[in-house]
């Protein structure tokens, strides 16, 4: 027998009796708490999806990148039996992410390099279906499925632009000009502004140790398009969707 055998049936012979010991995987029981109350800090990240290359030629190049969330909140799940619960949560998000991209006119005459910095504050409310499953005596794992609504109390756009030309003189001046707009309903945003509410799917999963603390991770993904072209001028609108996801830290209150 070679050693990698040996260690997995010492290991083995470690779990199964804690397994065995441990209650029934799904328990078909009635709840034991009617609602389960939890605070939560979270961290992670957030970007969006869009299409801008396909909507604008003149865009040559274009990366969207993740940038920083960090937040937390309350969840309230409510018990319809000991496998299955309705949850709901309020959480407040702070989120970034970055929009580069470089643009150019058919002659190659002009060409500007633009670096979009995006930051929102969101209020993220999740509606979901809740699996609890028994792994062995002591520790819970949750699979959450359902939908979220998210609104955004504040955004902001850092905007820095680079641009190269060629006067008709034939001499190349370049020009940087930087701002700080709306980011929510604005008409400075670059190209499009965007709307405040999103709705879309939510799913989570999540292992509670010793009937207190959890660990857990989530992903939201919108499915509303929240690009927004203030005033409808007749400008191209593109499709834009909201991604998150996150790590959490949870105690049971």
């Amino acid at each position: 027998m070679t050693h990698f055998c040996r260690v997995w049936l010492i290991i083995a012979a470690m779990v199964f009796p804690t397994l065995s010991s441990a209650r029934e995987f799904i328990d078909f029981g009635p709840a034991p708490d009617f609602i389960d109350v939890e605070a939560r800090v979270m961290g992670g990240g957030s970007v969006i999806t869009e299409n801008y290359m396909g909507c604008f030629p003149e865009i040559t190049e274009m990366n969207t990148s993740a940038g920083l969330t960090a937040g937390a909140g309350l969840s309230a799940v409510f018990g319809i039996r000991d496998w299955l619960g309705i949850g709901t949560e309020l959480n407040l998000l702070s989120q970034r992410y970055r929009a580069d991209m470089a643009v150019s006119n058919e002659e190659a005459t002009s060409v500007s390099n633009i670096f979009l910095r995006n930051n929102t504050l969101v209020a993220n409310i999740p509606v979901y279906l809740q699996f609890r499953f028994n792994i062995v005596d002591g520790v819970r794992w949750t699979v959450d499925a359902g939908l979220f609504y998210s609104y955004g109390l504040h955004g902001r756009q850092n905007q820095s632009i680079y641009s190269s030309q060629v006067n008709s003189l034939g001499q190349l001046v370049n020009n940087h000009i930087t701002d700080k707009v709306h980011y929510y309903n604005s008409v400075s945003t670059f190209i499009n502004s965007y709307r405040r509410a999103d709705i879309g799917i939510h799913l989570g999963t999540s292992l509670r140790f010793s009937k207190r603390l959890s660990v857990g991770a989530r992903l939201d993904f919108g499915l509303k398009n929240v690009a927004h072209i203030v005033g409808n001028s007749g400008i191209i609108c593109p499709n834009i969707h909201n991604f998150g996801y996150s790590f959490s830290i949870g105690y049971r209150l």
